[in-house]
């Protein structure tokens, strides 16, 4: 099994955003609850999804809007040293193994037919090798991407607050599904 130290990993940190149920605010630096899955991370496994940039936080949550309707906030946070797996490098995913169309696979129809998302194997690996975190290359976002930390304020991890007001997303009437 390799461990961090083996593989080579991107340092981030500066400011990030994060989008949240407008109702969750109060969590939003709060772990995914038990039930909860996502595109990395299964039920019970903690996960802080954010982006670098304002635009691509609110674009990675637009088609949940859309579909219902809820309202959504950006938060700015700050990142101190989070050492991630970057799955842009091509390298990197060779020697740990990953196939990073797994994490580009639709994840969601994954679980409502009673499947894993496929994107969970590459979580595990990263998990395995002991990084903080996996960058996540933007499906919607030409050259975009996002960070998805495994572990924040904790001995050892990198330290992630709120450093600003949330911002409401505002969505065209007329806009496509996953954009703004």
């Amino acid at each position: 099994m390799m461990n961090a130290k083996q593989i080579r990993l991107k340092t981030v940190s500066g400011p990030f955003f994060r989008s949240v149920l407008a109702d969750r605010v109060g969590d939003v630096l709060a772990p995914p609850g038990p039930e909860s899955a996502g595109r990395y991370h299964r039920p019970g496994q903690a996960t802080l999804y954010m982006s670098p940039k304002l635009e691509w936080a609110m674009i990675a949550v637009s088609g949940y809007i859309r579909e219902d309707g809820r309202l959504r906030v950006t938060v700015p946070l700050m990142v101190s040293e989070a050492h991630v797996f970057d799955q842009h490098d091509e390298e990197a995913c060779r020697i740990l193994g990953i196939d990073r169309n797994l994490s580009n696979a639709r994840w969601r129809p994954a679980l409502e037919a009673g499947l894993e998302a496929p994107s969970w194997r590459n979580a595990d690996a990263v998990r395995a090798a002991g990084a903080d975190g996996i960058i996540d290359r933007s499906r919607m976002i030409p050259g975009g991407w996002h960070v998805n930390l495994f572990r924040w304020n904790e001995f050892g991890g990198p330290s992630v607050e709120v450093v600003g007001d949330p911002i409401a997303i505002q969505l065209s009437v007329d806009g496509p599904k996953w954009g703004l």
